[in-house]
């Protein structure tokens, strides 16, 4: 008697998510002076890059290898287990501030390499000769992301704590003239 056994591939049970794109974690303090913001700033890029295969293939051995032992495994399955790949950048600064002033964040760059090979069919496949017909490039993709931060402080309310009259005037905005309808 051949027994024949069934193979069930792993299979993940847990998963957890993941956020992925652009955050920024912000923890201002309040000066003594009431007119600077010390602030705690990490912002942080996650992409998604793609999968990386964690299994591997699982094989059997052939009922028949009495006949034909050549052909001793039998592949039951490809066990494929993909495993997320993220990239993170993240910078982490403290800087302080006088209420109403802007910060420029930068320094989170990447660069990607994107490989092109423009051939003319079947010429450039052939040996030697071929390389005449073919062009390999590598266009390098240069990404840096700036962020910028205006800190304001404001009361509980929601009214600017340090405010004059004029700048209460560049808070509200601006009226718009009344146009006229026209009719067709």
């Amino acid at each position: 008697t051949v027994s024949i056994s069934v193979v069930t591939p792993t299979t993940p049970t847990a998963f957890e998510t993941r956020n992925t794109g652009v955050t920024l974690e912000v923890e201002p303090v309040v000066g003594p002076d009431a007119v600077t913001i010390d602030l705690n700033l990490v912002p942080q890029v996650v992409e998604f890059e793609g999968f990386v295969n964690y299994g591997s293939p699982i094989f059997g051995i052939n009922p028949s290898i009495l006949t034909n032992a050549l052909n001793s495994q039998v592949l039951l399955t490809q066990n494929v287990i993909n495993q997320p790949i993220f990239s993170t950048r993240k910078v982490t600064t403290s800087v302080s501030v006088y209420d109403g002033s802007t910060v420029v964040l930068g320094g989170l760059m990447r660069e990607d390499v994107q490989k092109t090979e423009d051939r003319t069919p079947i010429i450039g496949d052939i040996p030697i000769v071929g390389r005449l017909f073919r062009t390999n490039v590598d266009q390098h993709i240069k990404r840096n992301l700036v962020i910028f931060v205006t800190a304001h402080l404001v009361t509980p309310a929601g009214t600017p704590f340090n405010s004059t009259q004029e700048e209460e005037e560049l808070v509200q905005p601006p009226q718009l003239p009344e146009v006229p309808m026209y009719k067709k």
